[in-house]
């Protein structure tokens, strides 16, 4: 079985600036003759820092990327992005 998913972390404010991590998760199991092997792997994937001047998101490179993008590679921060 494998299963990957890209998921988002505790959004963490300080001083009026808040960082939403994000990264990718893989997590495979498989069977084999001496019982159940596991490999998790998480990865991260990018950074979205939220202030009231600004939206920004950047990937692990540093390079900025698009917030569509952001939310493309993980839908489930857009709620989040609403809310902060």
């Amino acid at each position: 079985m494998e299963k990957k998913e890209v998921v988002i972390g505790n959004p963490v404010a300080v001083a009026g600036v808040t960082v939403i991590p994000v990264a990718k998760v893989l997590l495979r199991s498989w069977l084999s003759r001496s019982g159940i092997s596991v490999l998790a792997i998480k990865q991260p994937v990018a950074v979205a820092v939220i202030s009231p001047l600004a939206k920004r998101a950047f990937s692990v490179t540093g390079e900025e990327i698009s917030l569509d993008q952001l939310v493309q590679e993980a839908p489930c921060i857009k709620e989040v992005l609403e809310t902060v």
